[in-house]
């Protein structure tokens, strides 16, 4: 039997976004799930191709045209809906899926939740004071307004009513027990990654700065909140015992004025030599960084929003033979108890230098963590195991269980 949803997502299309690009895109279709995407477009009107179905969008530029776009995409749900679909989701939007619930109702259709991020609990945490100073007393203002009306319209309003809801971890389903929402109507759905099957066959990337270094790579956005400093701080201790120690930083922070403080941070511990940010990059052109590593880092503050998260770039270290250095964030440390993948170390400069140094003076025993990382992430955390699992969950909810 196969299953059509019509999913509003909060990010545009197309998106780099690998739990709706390669999950829904790509496998899901292969057991039969399709959706039809429905989701601002930022650029010049060209579409993309979705394999997975059709295609809805409204084009945006600018700030106020986002976020008139996304309104009427989510009313546009009233006129789709109408089509035969199994059920309407939506992704992360809150306003979005109040209309979206409502939309599901009139056509008589199911309501699913896609929950990848407490965006409410993230925006709580923002509001609170700044000691840095790089968010003002008027946006923290904002902040926890936005968080409160979010956090009432979600847990008070849309969850409860929602079919069914799809969590990012356990930790996450935890999270939403404590609002009181049944466990039975909540599905984990992690983070995953495609495997490479031949790295052999993956060039390295062509990058002369990389030249003669001993590369320890970090993938992805560089953020305070996440505590994002320490694995910088950590390189001061690294660069004494490891002259040629190189930390690249393959991405950027989303904001402006925190890419600034990282850039001065880096100066005023002098690792210059020491500390490369590539930015942003195309995913393929991204990965081929991890080609040249010997050692992949994840840390990630341990607060409420992101004491749930299923970071990628674990899984990406250890589907490409990389081995860890990640702390014990629930599902990062899961994934290195269970595969045996790398270190599970403290959040401090302290706990990740050490643990870099541990792995940078025995090079053997680096490469079987990757390996053993390599071996066993597959059957954890495939696309393709976690796309036959999610396929069945939406063929037991279109048969009347579990909602």
């Amino acid at each position: 039997m196969n299953i059509r949803l019509l999913y509003l997502t909060r990010e545009p299309f197309p998106t780099f976004r690998v739990d709706v690009a390669t999950l829904f895109g790509h496998y899901l279709p292969r057991f039969g799930v399709y959706s039809d995407i429905v989701a601002v477009h930022e650029g010049d009107g060209n579409e993309c191709a979705w394999e997975a179905g059709r295609v809805f969008t409204r084009t945006a530029r600018g700030r106020w045209g986002r976020i008139g776009a996304r309104l009427m995409l989510a009313l546009d749900l009233f006129r789709l809906a109408r089509a035969d679909y199994a059920a309407v989701q939506v992704r992360d939007r809150i306003f979005g899926a109040l209309i979206g619930l409502c939309a599901a109702r009139l056509r008589g259709k199911p309501f699913y939740y896609w929950m990848s991020f407490p965006f409410p609990d993230y925006w709580l945490e923002r509001g609170s004071p700044d000691p840095s100073g790089l968010v003002g007393t008027g946006r923290c203002l904002l902040f926890r307004l936005r968080g409160r009306l979010s956090s009432w319209l979600l847990y008070r309003c849309v969850l409860p009513a929602a079919d069914h809801i799809f969590v990012q971890s356990e930790a996450m389903r935890t999270l939403l027990e404590s609002y009181g929402l049944p466990a039975v109507r909540m599905t984990p759905v992690p983070m995953g990654a495609t495997i490479p099957e031949r790295l052999e066959d993956i060039p390295p990337a062509d990058d002369p700065r990389l030249a003669g270094r001993r590369v320890i790579v970090y993938l992805g956005a560089l953020e305070r909140a996440r505590r994002s400093e320490v694995m910088i701080e950590a390189m001061a201790a690294v660069r004494e015992e490891f002259p040629t120690a190189l930390l690249v930083c393959v991405g950027d922070a989303e904001d402006p004025r925190e890419r600034l403080w990282f850039d001065g941070l880096v100066s005023e511990l002098g690792l210059q030599d020491h500390v490369l940010f590539t930015g942003w990059l195309p995913a393929e052109e991204a990965r081929r960084y991890l080609r040249n590593a010997e050692i992949g880092l994840s840390p990630c503050a341990r607060t409420p929003s992101l004491e749930v998260a299923s970071p990628t770039k674990v899984i990406e270290y250890m589907a490409w033979g990389i081995p860890v250095v990640a702390n014990d964030l629930p599902d990062q440390a899961y994934l290195i108890g269970e595969t045996g993948g790398g270190l599970c170390v403290p959040l401090t400069p302290d706990g990740f230098a050490a643990g870099m140094l541990r792995l940078l003076r025995d090079p053997a025993a680096a490469r079987r963590m990757g390996e053993a990382g390599r071996r066993a992430i597959p059957g954890l955390r495939s696309y393709e195991v976690i796309a036959r699992n999610l396929a069945e969950k939406y063929r037991q909810l279109a048969g009347g269980e579990a909602r």
